[in-house]
């Protein structure tokens, strides 16, 4: 190789510069534009949920506040549970109307079989939670 064809290269790599090219681009492109009020709106949120916590941390028990947060727990699982089995009896007339051959998108049961596996794995990882918990709570002594 010559100088020339060096030199010659270099021009072509100076005018030719893809990553430069669409960096420019994307500096007239105002989707990419940060707003400079997010992190004052990050502090204040980040602040009123540290005084959220610090209240909830200076709650005293109370037996009749404990009953009705069970209740919620209670009322929160169970309709928990009963979504993850309205996704598979969703998904199984899915199926089924597949098999028959009806006009079932293909795209729509596998996003319905996602949706049904993933609401079981998280159910059953929340009833791991539950059941750890209970382990630990059933082990302080008190």
């Amino acid at each position: 190789m010559d100088f020339n064809t060096i030199s010659s290269m270099n021009s072509f790599q100076t005018q030719f510069n893809p990553i430069k090219n669409y960096n420019n681009y994307l500096k007239g492109n105002a989707s990419l534009q940060v707003n400079n009020n997010f992190q004052n709106d990050f502090e204040r949120m980040l602040q009123n949920s540290i005084k959220a916590e610090e209240e909830a941390s200076k709650r005293v028990y109370n037996p009749d506040t404990a009953a009705g947060l069970m209740n919620n727990i209670e009322r929160a699982f169970s309709n928990g549970l009963n979504d993850v089995n309205d996704k598979r009896l969703e998904l199984d007339a899915m199926q089924e109307a597949f098999a028959r051959g009806e006009d079932v998108s293909i795209h729509d049961l596998m996003i319905a079989s996602e949706k049904s596996m993933l609401s079981m794995q998280m159910a059953m990882q929340i009833r791991n939670k539950m059941i750890s918990a209970y382990t630990d709570l059933k082990n302080m002594s008190i």
